[in-house]
């Protein structure tokens, strides 16, 4: 009895780390592609684009609470002022983040938001040390310093500060950060967020139309049908993220995390024939390599410490 027990725990386990694998790799892969659905609504100035996007979410994100019969979760957003006020920040960062990641797209930049996306990993590492009082490893030390010179290398060969790739990676870590201290749910604070911006955002359409831009393009049904869309692309990756990342240990969401940025290089370099000049060639190059020594590091220290707990 007590073996049947134990096989089907475990036959349950395997389960449930599979659909967590299948989910947050599938999220990962939507991310990865996300600047070719952008590529759709290119013609759309990014503030207008990011107007729907906030609205779009509203909708989408909502929807899913309302069937899931979880909208009453809202009501951890306004526990507290305190609690409130790291929704709003959050919101702010996130909002940031889709804003530049848009322009990126339109402006054809898309290996500055790769590049912003790889370096973010260990930009969060660095902000948990100063905020959080982490330690780091000096594998980690090495891989974050070895980085920030492949940043400086850029910016001194290229003559150009990467004020895209870092304010995608700075603005996203701090999201991160402020999500972690937030109480609340993934997908309930996503909703919080966005309805926090959604008034910024219909009066950002309206004085965009009274600008005489077109806001709601109804002579081209595809480019408005792909505007409401982004909420859905903004929401699906994020349902399937927060589904699996609570079935993965941190280690395999880590590996993952890299998956998202590879495929926007490539799409930027073999699909939309951005230029890719030595220069930024070794940037990359120092950063994947600071990235496998990061990697290897937390994969060592994580099982160090599950062999010290089983001791």
């Amino acid at each position: 009895m007590v073996t049947s027990d134990l096989t089907s725990l475990q036959s349950e386990e395997a389960r449930a780390f599979k659909l967590g694998l299948l989910s947050a790799l599938g999220a990962y892969l939507m991310w990865g592609v996300v600047p070719a659905y952008y590529k759709l609504t290119a013609d759309v100035p990014a503030m207008i684009v990011i107007c729907y996007r906030i609205l779009g979410s509203v909708l989408f994100v909502g929807g899913y609470l309302a069937l899931a019969g979880r909208l009453d979760q809202l009501r951890d957003v306004v526990a507290s002022r305190k609690i409130f006020g790291f929704v709003v920040l959050a919101s702010v960062l996130v909002t940031t983040n889709w804003l530049v990641f848009i322009y990126s797209v339109e402006a054809d930049r898309v290996l500055d938001a790769s590049l912003g996306y790889f370096i973010n990993p260990l930009v969060s590492v660095a902000l948990g040390v100063v905020f959080l009082k982490e330690r780091l490893s000096r594998g980690q030390l090495f891989a974050l310093v070895l980085s920030a010179a492949a940043v400086l290398y850029q910016t001194l060969q290229l003559g150009v500060f990467p004020w895209i790739s870092l304010t995608l990676a700075f603005s996203f870590a701090l999201y991160g950060l402020v999500r972690k201290r937030t109480p609340v749910g993934a997908i309930s604070g996503q909703l919080g967020e966005v309805l926090i911006a959604s008034p910024l955002a219909i009066f950002g359409l309206f004085y965009f139309a009274g600008q005489g831009l077109t806001v709601v393009p109804a002579h081209d049904p595809w480019l408005l049908v792909a505007l409401v869309g982004t909420g859905l692309v903004t929401a699906a990756p994020l349902t399937l993220f927060a589904f699996g990342a609570r079935r993965l240990p941190l280690t395999y969401i880590g590996f993952l995390q890299y998956v998202a940025p590879s495929m926007q290089f490539m799409f930027a370099v073999w699909v939309w024939n951005e230029p890719l000049s030595t220069e930024r060639l070794t940037g990359f190059v120092v950063i994947w390599i600071a990235l496998a020594i990061f990697t290897v590091d937390s994969v060592r220290g994580h099982r160090k410490r599950k062999r010290m707990q089983a001791g």
